[in-house]
């Protein structure tokens, strides 16, 4: 067991409050906060997609073009949906936006945690072993679009 002075959740003083590292928790803590604050503010569209143009946004010009669905496609209406807790119709939107609205949602308590103790950013990140996590995101979000694509051509 490490001493307390040198347990990752009580870095030393000397590692802890440098404004750099405060400015960086505020950025991660900001936009995904904003990010569900704009889900709120959304109806989801029934269609499972399209939910984006509310926000002025213009439709998707890859499926206007091709007819096939963006990687992205449904994200936002996916959003809408996960914070009304309507994980079906979010799932139906687009199954990755699940996993990262969760990743999003959670991102915030931990900015906000990192930003008051002022913890090293990078550390912090690689103790919850960050690179992972956006390898499986990145991993998902391409399987599942090629699945989504390989159900709208066959």
């Amino acid at each position: 067991m490490l001493p307390p002075a040198a347990h990752p959740a009580n870095p030393p003083a000397a590692a802890r409050g440098h404004l750099g590292s405060r400015l960086v928790w505020l950025v991660l803590f900001s936009l995904p906060l904003a990010v569900v604050i704009t889900a709120t503010t959304l109806n989801p569209d029934p269609a499972g997609h399209g939910t984006h143009t509310q926000l002025g946004l213009p439709p998707c010009g890859f499926l206007e073009t091709t007819g096939l669905p963006c990687p992205g496609c449904g994200l936002t209406t996916c959003f809408s949906h996960m914070v009304r807790l309507e994980i079906v119709g979010a799932a139906a939107a687009n199954p990755f936006g699940v996993a990262l609205f969760l990743v999003t949602f959670f991102t915030i308590p931990i900015a906000g945690w990192g930003m008051i103790r002022g913890l090293p950013v990078m550390d912090t990140l690689e103790r919850l072993h960050f690179e992972k996590v956006v390898v499986l995101l990145a991993a998902s979000s391409t399987v599942v679009w090629l699945i989504r694509l390989a159900t709208t051509i066959f």
